[in-house]
């Protein structure tokens, strides 16, 4: 089995999970607004990817917080 290693070790440990996909959405959200200021016109492909990735990470948070609830 393959384990998944931070690529960066500056991330905090003392974040939730929660929080740390709150941090990637506000991250792809800055990346949205850069392709489309550095990118004229917006590159689509690009910023599908990113919304992409965007409504994966509101899934993920969505479903950590039924999983509080419920084990809560």
């Amino acid at each position: 089995m393959t384990s998944l290693k931070l690529l960066n070790d500056d991330v905090p440990v003392s974040e939730t999970p929660a929080q740390h996909i709150r941090n990637a959405i506000q991250a792809l959200m800055l990346a949205e607004d850069r392709v489309q200021a550095l990118t004229i016109p917006a590159d689509p492909m690009l910023t599908e990817l990113i919304r992409g990735a965007e409504a994966r990470c509101f899934k993920a948070l969505f479903d950590l917080g039924r999983e509080e609830v419920s084990n809560g």
